[in-house]
């Protein structure tokens, strides 16, 4: 705090507490803004602006725990592109770069505000359908297959959680049945089975 004079030496006031709050006030401002900013990128895939593998497990895991609670149900999907290694390795990476943004500008439509869509691997992306059941989210599936651009085609696998298992294990469920689309000639949704608890359970 500096004390102000007038021309007399008379005290006029005190003029840098105001100075240093308002200084201080700014600096913590900037301060969050720039945390939420780190935040933010430490969830975000750099390339197509969705959340990146760390946000997909935090999300994940929010969501099981959210059905698991309410009883309601929930579905993973997960994509991936077809001969995508083949186009970049024709076109150059910049292609499919501009290609992955495409597409999951695209792919954002299907969305509603609950489902979250995340990169969790190159040219592979996971879904998660909360309150959705298995038909409905292989039409979702489908949806997505018919809005990829560039006469490009990519493979949906759809897993329903049971109730009981974790998340690697429902996410390794639809990742069984994305590689059956794949072996089915691509360009395919294909549902996975009941998890093996779950068909015993009948």
């Amino acid at each position: 705090m500096t004390a102000l004079h007038d021309d007399d030496g008379e005290l006029v006031g005190f003029g840098k507490v105001t100075s240093d709050l308002t200084e201080r006030k700014h600096a913590e401002e900037q301060l969050a803004n720039t945390l939420a900013l780190l935040r933010a990128t430490s969830l975000t895939d750099a390339l197509t602006g969705l959340a990146n593998r760390r946000a997909w497990d935090d999300g994940l895991d929010r969501e099981l725990a959210r059905a698991r609670r309410v009883g309601t149900p929930l579905c993973v999907a997960v994509l991936d592109i077809d001969h995508f290694k083949a186009m970049n390795d024709t076109h150059g990476h910049g292609a499919g770069d501009r290609f992955l943004r495409r597409a999951t500008t695209a792919w954002r439509t299907v969305l509603r505000a609950s489902d979250l869509l995340a990169r969790i691997g190159g040219e592979e992306f996971a879904v998660a359908l909360p309150d959705c059941d298995l038909p409905s989210a292989g039409g979702v599936g489908d949806r997505f297959r018919a809005l990829t651009p560039d006469d490009q085609t990519c493979s949906v696998g759809v897993a329903q959680w049971d109730g009981t298992e974790s998340a690697d294990a429902i996410l390794r469920r639809a990742d069984v049945a994305l590689y059956a689309a794949k072996r089915g000639g691509r360009d395919r949704t294909e549902l996975a089975a009941a998890a093996p608890d779950a068909r015993g359970a009948g």
